[in-house]
């Protein structure tokens, strides 16, 4: 396999596993393509991002949120970035946040940090896949369920002036119905609290 071939695989995502190469290139050999991979990376022409996740250097990330699915599988933009994006809260994160159904983790790279918040797999839905270029998509939690998983995740932070103090600007479009429908999944006594406070 030479530099050239695979660049024509990964040119317009920029991002692959070990294992897309594989797909890609059936006849090649294991050992032979790891220490491409290497060399590659120690020329700038790849950056590694985790283990066994690459970037081509020479394309552009469109969106960050796009890297955040990728670096932790299964997982979906949620909490803070996903209330940003949406125009809920105002401040932005210092990192994109996600939730995940494996254990709480982070990651820093050169694009920034990526933090992974754990969730129940029963609560682990409700979100929709964004396209932001040709093969590149993310998935992103509906606002709905973003303000669920935040008040969820951090039910044991809030102060006595929940809500007011997260500074919460909900729109005309912000379906209400279905973030109560959402909440009734959650039976802790905390939560269904804050969820009365801000109701």
């Amino acid at each position: 396999m030479r530099f050239n071939d695979l660049r024509l695989k990964i040119k317009e995502a920029g991002i692959f596993f070990l294992e897309d190469v594989f797909k890609w290139f059936p006849e090649a050999n294991r050992a032979t393509v790891k220490n491409q991979l290497r060399n590659w990376v120690a020329k700038g022409y790849l950056l590694r991002l985790k283990k066994n996740l690459y970037f081509l250097k020479e394309t552009e990330l469109k969106d960050e949120f796009v890297l955040a699915n990728r670096l932790c599988e299964p997982s979906y933009v949620s909490l803070e970035s996903a209330l940003n994006y949406y125009g809920i809260i105002p401040d932005v994160p210092f990192s994109v946040t996600s939730v995940t159904t494996k254990k709480t983790q982070e990651f820093k790279n050169q694009f920034g940090l990526f933090i992974y918040r754990s969730l129940k797999p029963e609560l682990f839905f409700g979100w929709q896949e964004v396209e932001v270029g040709e093969r590149q998509f993310y998935k992103i939690a509906k606002p709905e369920k973003a303000l669920v998983d935040f008040i969820y995740l951090n039910q044991n932070s809030f102060g006595a002036n929940f809500p007011q103090e997260e500074r919460f600007s909900f729109g005309d479009d912000f379906n209400w119905q279905e973030f109560k429908r959402y909440t009734l999944l959650v039976k802790t006594k905390k939560f269904r609290k804050l969820v009365e406070r801000l109701l």
